[in-house]
């Protein structure tokens, strides 16, 4: 448990450096600001989610995915690598 509110102190120390530097840079007309302002508000949805105590999940029965739709997906997979290896090798240039 205090591991887990060092780390939402850690990441939101991070947060409010985050913070800070965007508030500096916002007299700069680039668009700089907007890249701290991002990491800022990740590190803020970060600190919540590690502050945030995880319930028990419910178990849940195992979902049956049938065999084919897989095969399916990996076989039209290997013939669009194929297709993208040929058209390289053997089109116009």
């Amino acid at each position: 448990m205090k591991l887990r509110w060092i780390l939402a102190g850690a990441l939101g120390a991070a947060g409010l450096a985050g913070l800070y530097m965007a508030i500096i840079t916002w007299s700069v007309p680039d668009g700089g600001r907007w890249m701290f302002v991002a990491f800022a508000a990740l590190l803020v949805v970060l600190v919540f989610a590690v502050a945030k105590p995880a319930k028990a999940a419910k178990p849940r029965s195992t979902r049956f995915v049938p065999a084919w739709f897989f095969d399916g997906a990996i076989l039209l997979l290997a013939l669009l690598i194929v297709f993208a290896i040929a058209s390289c090798l053997f089109g116009k240039k």
